[in-house]
């Protein structure tokens, strides 16, 4: 089966609705975030005794959390471009992943791990504003992340690669001690209950 191009996704009206409304809340979403992590990281939360994390010495390990989270994203969005399909279910999925981050981490309000190392990701930092934000704990939005991308692709094959990734990732957030074991379990938890939301959503193109 031939795929479609953009431009005969393009002449779709409800694709076009679909894509333009995406990208609206994007934007929306990104606008909002800095002063939501602003907002969360002036709050009191609660520290937990994490028995993971009280057996792992913190390292600083952001270059290769970095090149792991931003070399697969590159390589989704290379391999997605020739399917307009994957790039609408893409957006959807990260508009609710963070919707759905929002939501959690006001209701699980915590402090961050001790030994903290700050997480220099000088791409994903853009969204949280001038100031490294540490307390966008319940859940790990680099490795849902990762997750959402791996239950997006077609291929087994590539979505082991970028589950592997997001595996990887997971551990090295733990090292660094950047989130709590519950925030990197649950990044395996939600993206399987918010990929469905967003597939209803660009239904009938995925």
């Amino acid at each position: 089966m031939t795929k479609k191009t953009w431009g005969q996704y393009l002449r779709n009206k409800q694709f076009r609705n679909k894509l333009a409304g995406g990208l609206i809340l994007l934007g929306l979403l990104i606008a909002f975030l800095p002063y939501y992590f602003a907002f969360i990281e002036a709050r009191k939360g609660i520290v937990l005794n994490d028995l993971v994390l009280n057996f792992i010495a913190s390292a600083n390990v952001s270059i290769p959390t970095f090149i792991i989270i931003w070399s697969l994203s590159l390589w989704y969005l290379i391999k997605s471009f020739k399917d307009p399909a994957l790039i609408l279910l893409i957006i959807w999925g990260f508009n609710i992943l963070s919707i759905s981050r929002i939501i959690s981490i006001y209701l699980v309000p915590l402090e961050p791990p001790t030994d903290l190392i700050e997480l220099i990701d000088p791409i994903t930092n853009q969204f949280y504003g001038a100031k490294f934000i540490t307390k966008d704990l319940f859940f790990s939005g680099h490795t849902a992340t990762l997750v959402c991308l791996a239950l997006c692709l077609r291929k087994r094959k590539d979505q082991l690669i970028v589950f592997t990734g997001a595996v990887v990732v997971g551990i090295l957030v733990l090292v660094q001690h950047v989130h709590y074991t519950i925030d990197v379990v649950a990044a395996f938890v939600f993206p399987l209950l918010l990929i469905p939301i967003a597939r209803r959503i660009c239904a009938p193109f995925n």
